[in-house]
């Protein structure tokens, strides 16, 4: 579904999801973390930045802070939570509280749901999201693992079968859809399709690199970036 396509609308705000498939640009226009700045505030915006599905977190955390700094944000803190302890931390409601986007990363979305899945971070998280009080953006991983199945391993290029792919449960925000990430890049049709086969009731999203889906109110969302979003779901008559 690329920019522009008559099948996605343009939304009003408040954006309240930003879902990334990866690789965004950080280097010329920048759009789609500018969208995410735009979202969360602009000028007023307080990006609270979540590297913990990184194996490096403090270089991409540190990469992230930068960015939205010379955006013009008016705060911008990286939080490593690195263990299950940390992200049950009372200080974790005070940190989110004071936020108005968090910014999940890239990198092992089985990390990040191990850590943070079902303590007072993800409780908190979710509450100040449905409040419509909290903006979230996820990108690569950290957009995998917003659905509340998750693709946490797959080959690429195969044939669909249930053995190409491997799911997990995610943290659970956006509970029909299943997400992946680098999509076209990666040829990751199949591993999509076997998805959403072994979960018919859910929807399949593939998002392609330095592009992403904009969701607002009522499921209506909008493409931006340079690439595709391709949706799958299973006909009711196949099941």
């Amino acid at each position: 579904m690329p920019e522009g396509s008559n099948l996605t609308m343009p939304i009003q705000p408040p954006v309240n999801v930003i879902i990334i498939g990866g690789a965004e640009d950080k280097e010329n226009d920048k759009l789609i973390l500018a969208k995410v700045f735009q979202a969360a505030g602009g000028l007023k915006a307080r990006i609270l930045i979540v590297p913990t599905a990184s194996a490096e977190p403090e270089l991409l955390g540190a990469v992230y802070e930068q960015l939205f700094i010379e955006m013009g944000a008016q705060s911008v803190v990286v939080l490593d939570l690195t263990t299950r302890a940390q992200a049950d931390l009372p200080e974790m409601e005070w940190r989110l509280k004071q936020a108005t986007c968090v910014f999940l990363t890239g990198g092992d979305q089985v990390r990040l749901t191990t850590i943070l899945a079902h303590t007072r971070f993800s409780r908190v998280l979710r509450q100040l999201w449905e409040e419509h009080r909290l903006l979230i953006a996820g990108t690569s991983a950290g957009a995998s693992a917003l659905g509340s199945c998750m693709i946490a391993w797959g080959t690429s290029g195969e044939s669909p079968s249930r053995s190409i792919v491997e799911l997990a449960t995610g943290m659970g925000l956006l509970p029909s859809l299943i997400i992946d990430q680098h999509f076209f890049n990666r040829n990751r049709l199949a591993r999509l399709i076997a998805a959403v086969a072994a979960h018919p009731t859910y929807l399949g999203m593939g998002i392609d690199e330095n592009t992403a889906v904009l969701l607002g109110a009522e499921g209506l969302f909008e493409v931006v970036g340079e690439g595709a979003v391709t949706i799958g779901w299973q006909s009711p008559h196949l099941q």
